[in-house]
C-alpha cells in the first residue's frame, strides 16, 4: 500500500481508496507523491528591447550588457570609457561596438535566447 497526495488538500492518504476522506475528491484526481517536491530553478527572461533602449542611452557604460547577465563585456566597455573616454577615442570605440551589439547579441550571459 503505497501513499499518495490529493492535489485538492494535499493531504497523504491511501493509494486504494477511492475518493479523498478529507476533502472527498474522486481518486482520478490524485497524484503519486514518492518525496517532496524539489525546488525549481525560475529563470527570468531578458527582453531584446529593453537590451537596446538601455544601449542606445547607457551604452558608453555597457549598462545593456550588465542587465543581459554579460558582466565581463559591460565593464571592459565601461573601462574603456573611463580610460580613454577623457581623449574621446573611449567613446568612439564603445559606441561603434554597441551599435555592432544592437544586431549580432540574441542571446543573453547565460545562453538563453531574448525574449
Amino acid at each position: 500500500m503505497a501513499l499518495i497526495a490529493c492535489t485538492e488538500c494535499g493531504k497523504q492518504i491511501s493509494d486504494q481508496a477511492s475518493a479523498c476522506p478529507h476533502c472527498g475528491a474522486p481518486l482520478g484526481r490524485y497524484v503519486a507523491s514518492t518525496r517532496p517536491e524539489e525546488p525549481r530553478l525560475v529563470k527570468s527572461a531578458k527582453s531584446r528591447g529593453v537590451y537596446i533602449i538601455l544601449g542606445l542611452f547607457f551604452g558608453f557604460f555597457g549598462i545593456h550588457n550588465f542587465y543581459a547577465g554579460r558582466f565581463g563585456v559591460g565593464a571592459i566597455q565601461l573601462i574603456t570609457v573611463l580610460v580613454l573616454g577623457w581623449f574621446v577615442v573611449g567613446f568612439v570605440i564603445v559606441g561603434i561596438w554597441v551599435f555592432i551589439e544592437f544586431f549580432i547579441v540574441t542571446k543573453d550571459g547565460a545562453g538563453d535566447p531574448f525574449a
